[in-house]
């Protein structure tokens, strides 16, 4: 059977019909949605299907139906579409009724649903979603469906965001702050040197001790610089955003970096010019 989805989308004016700006967002963040998912079930961005419109209504409310198509060298595209759909509203129903990240939804998925919700819980009054497939999961999100949704997905911004990839490493910065979590996991937040970005640091071990071994002035009012080695957890290629650390260095405060005077010896050369002391060198003699 075809891949197919099915959208309808009730506005709040006369006739329940939305407005034109709406009716296209709405169409274009669901389908933004379902791609994203789709990329994080096949592990990577390439695009293995698209979309032609089969089906159009202007009946009460506006309906669409589409239909996935294979992309050239991958027939499997639409099979690929077929889960993606049924994740994807599996994932709305379940961000309705609970403050957990769905499976395979990452942040852009969030954002994308966070503005699919927020629509109906403001200039639309619903949104349908289903499929040609009886098979196929069905859902209708109203507005206090819509509400609740939205409370849920800023649970799950607040939540560990998802780290497509973590590495044993270290990096080197600055103590921001300290504090414990919900749970009351002890934990750092340093500014990268690197990068300028704060990273969530939470302790254990040897890390935790070296930070209750340090006076709060010295740690936090003073912006101690410190490396953290650990687990570091990246929200995408190059953007660190989390660590679970185990051991901290600090760095001395009263030590000050080598300075020119330090580094230049006057009696490098003997006494001798620069030019006559490369001489000797290049001549084996120095």
């Amino acid at each position: 059977m075809a891949t197919t989805v099915e959208i309808s989308i009730a506005g709040r004016g006369e006739a329940d019909a939305p407005l034109l700006g709406d009716l296209i967002e709405q169409i274009q963040d669901f389908f933004a949605m379902l791609n994203g998912v789709a990329e994080t079930i096949a592990g990577d961005t390439t695009e293995r299907f698209d979309w032609k419109v089969v089906g159009l209504s202007k009946n009460s409310p506006a309906r669409i139906i589409v239909e996935a198509v294979a992309l050239p060298g991958h027939a499997d595209g639409p099979d690929l579409a077929a889960r993606a759909r049924d994740v994807t509203v599996g994932g709305l129903r379940q961000i309705i009724s609970q403050g957990e990240r769905p499976l395979y939804w990452n942040d852009n998925v969030i954002e994308s649903a966070d503005r699919f919700l927020r629509r109906i819980s403001g200039s639309l009054a619903a949104t349908s979603v289903g499929s040609l497939d009886p098979n196929s999961p069905e859902l209708t999100v109203g507005t206090a469906a819509a509400v609740q949704a939205l409370k849920n997905v800023e649970l799950v911004r607040e939540a560990e965001p998802v780290h497509p990839y973590r590495e044993l490493g270290s990096f080197e910065g600055y103590i921001q702050n300290v504090g414990t979590d919900g749970w009351g996991r002890p934990f750092i937040i340093v500014k990268s040197r690197l990068t300028g970005g704060d990273v969530k640091c939470f302790l254990s071990g040897e890390a935790l001790r070296a930070l209750e071994g340090e006076p709060v002035a010295q740690v936090v009012w003073r912006n101690r610089r410190v490396t953290a080695i650990g687990v570091l957890k990246y929200r995408s290629v190059g953007r660190l955003s989390q660590a679970e650390v185990s051991r901290l260095d600090f760095a001395d405060p009263e030590k000050l970096l080598p300075q020119l005077k330090d580094i230049i010896d006057p009696d490098f050369t003997h006494g001798l010019s620069s030019h006559d002391h490369l001489e000797r060198v290049r001549n084996g003699e120095a």
